[in-house]
């Protein structure tokens, strides 16, 4: 381990009480405020942190985190343009309707805004304009011409910032992987590159008519392999750090910080020879963690968790296609100056994909997250496992709406059995007094808890594993159990499956007379009195219907 690579927080042994809890704090990426979030955004980064938070919540640390939408991004242009609305008002008519669609699946937020609407905006304005003042100063940025295409669907009444067909409005081939790609990325191979290096352009609006030289502000990192340096500490995964090398290898340890626009955070320079807004793969990505961090600063009364001088815990987490905005664009801009620090893990995810095919908010090719949370009867925490377990973290993997609600049914089944038969047997129990547990399954559960929690380790993090454990402890039920048996598995229960069922866990947890949330050190703690009915997994089985109402072509957004 190099010596300036923070240490991941400390996971003490089940029934050992973490003595040191640090303070963590997790800020994904935003999401485009285009439209809503689907089951793609949801089993990538954003279940994925949510388990990771009730992981080290469970562990005893305190964990705090935060979300943004993004209403700049040029796609919200291109969708109201086509729709003809105002774009912020699209853009918050999205974020209030990505809110509702994550939460729907219990994935929430200390805070979770839309930094570009009403008296967010200044906060937002505040945090952009101090980063970019702070790499100026520090002498990280270079302001240069890039050559941008100009097409035909502009006129010479509209402003020199719309003329240029960039982002969502342009198409082309990768120069790297020779996929089809557009505005600034390859989702093929997860390159980054300017539009006079991509082949075969084409404007998704018109013709593109002339090329035309437009200075923009570009990050520049002087000091040799700093970047490289700071993704080793980061213990990005080798996939993810080959994309990296890659670009590097090619274009240097820069990248694009602003462009020409109307629609965002403008910041001035008078170097400049049109108006410049942050670009939201860089500068204004890194902006987004910065408010939040701010946010947090409100809430918590300390300084905010991005300030140079804060010992919080870090950790970031994103799809593929953004991957070179987090490890050069958000990166770099932490390295280029000295205010604000930088991740300590950023995790990556490939995609999920439906039916052998990419999920496409643009292509309507989707599950969205809100639309089978509505399924009359469904389990959320046993939707919560499924998806997990095919969350993509080594490769690409497959939602088939089969295999899906086959292995949703026996999840399903088996969990609420078991549930039942423990809770049968504490209930026929004359008097109750859950001071003692069985000592062979508490010696299985530290086992399987240990291994649960090398699933869900920050220097490997791999939450596709972390059900395997709760389905293993189902072995240890074996005809119906006793009164010991029962409440040792239960118990066993609610700490192991926390953070993937959090509905029924909490509610064996609280059934059994404790408060909050289940804690690793008291899988043993003795219980006096139950409260309430027994607990249950809320729900059903699910039918081909059930799903199928919810595939693309089925439901309108």
């Amino acid at each position: 381990m190099r010596a300036d690579m923070r240490s991941s927080p400390t996971i003490t042994p089940l029934n050992v009480a973490n003595v040191h809890p640090i303070d963590v704090y997790i800020s994904p990426v935003n999401l485009t405020a285009n439209g809503r979030a689907h089951l793609g955004h949801a089993a990538g980064p954003f279940l994925r942190m949510d388990i990771v938070q009730k992981h080290l919540k469970r562990a005893g640390h305190n964990v705090r985190s935060g979300l943004t939408t993004d209403g700049f991004e040029n796609h919200v242009l291109v969708r109201a343009a086509r729709e003809n609305i105002d774009p912020s008002d699209l853009a918050h008519g999205c974020h209030i309707g990505i809110v509702e669609d994550l939460a729907s699946l219990d994935i929430t937020f200390d805070h979770f805004d839309d930094p570009a609407y009403g008296k967010n905006l200044q906060r937002f304005s505040d945090v952009s304009n101090a980063l970019m003042d702070a790499l100026s100063a520090a002498g990280s940025l270079e302001f240069r011409a890039a050559r941008l295409p100009v097409d035909d669907a502009s006129s010479a009444v509209m402003s020199p910032e719309e003329r240029f067909c960039i982002g969502g409005w342009f198409g082309a081939t990768c120069p790297v992987c020779e996929a089809a790609a557009g505005s600034f990325f390859c989702e093929q191979c997860g390159h980054h590159f300017e539009p006079d290096e991509a082949l075969n352009p084409v404007s998704r609006r018109g013709r593109i008519q002339e090329w035309t030289d437009n200075i923009s502000a570009f990050l520049s990192i002087s000091q040799n392999d700093q970047l490289l340096r700071a993704w080793g500490d980061a213990a990005i995964e080798t996939g993810f750090l080959d994309i990296g090398m890659r670009y590097v290898a090619r274009k240097g340890q820069q990248m694009r910080l602003t462009v020409p626009g109307l629609h965002g955070l403008a910041w001035n320079s008078p170097q400049f020879n049109t108006r410049q807004i942050l670009f939201s793969y860089s500068s204004l990505l890194y902006a987004h963690s910065l408010y939040c961090g701010q946010k947090d600063s409100d809430g918590s009364g300390a300084t905010s968790p991005f300030a140079r001088d804060s010992d919080t815990f870090l950790i970031g987490a994103t799809g593929i296609d953004n991957t070179i905005p987090m490890l050069v664009g958000v990166t770099g801009c932490a390295l280029g100056q000295e205010s604000f620090r930088r991740f300590d893990r950023i995790f990556f995810n490939y995609f999920l994909q439906l039916n052998g095919s990419k999920f496409s908010t643009s292509r309507g090719h989707v599950i969205w997250a809100g639309e089978i949370a509505r399924i009359p009867g469904i389990s959320i925490d046993v939707l919560r496992l499924c998806l997990s377990e095919i969350c993509p973290e080594e490769a690409r993997t497959d939602l088939v709406p089969e295999q899906f609600i086959d292995r949703y049914n026996a999840i399903f089944d088996e969990n609420s059995a078991a549930i039942s038969r423990c809770t049968d047997a504490i209930n026929a129990m004359p008097a109750f007094s859950g001071c003692y547990v069985n000592d062979a399954m508490m010696i299985a559960l530290d086992r399987l808890y240990e291994q649960q929690c090398a699933s869900l380790s920050l220097e490997h993090l791999r939450v596709s594993q972390a059900s395997r454990p709760v389905i293993e402890w189902l072995n240890y039920l074996d005809g119906i159990p006793d009164d010991q048996t029962a409440y040792t598995w239960l118990m066993g229960f609610s700490i192991l499956a926390w953070p993937l069922m959090p509905r029924i866990t909490e509610a064996v947890w609280h059934w059994f007379g404790h408060a909050g949330h289940p804690v690793a050190a008291c899988a043993s703690l003795p219980s006096s009195e139950r409260i309430g009915s027994a607990p249950k997994i809320d729900g059903r089985r699910l039918m081909a219907a059930d799903i199928d109402r919810c595939l693309p072509g089925r439901f309108a957004a």
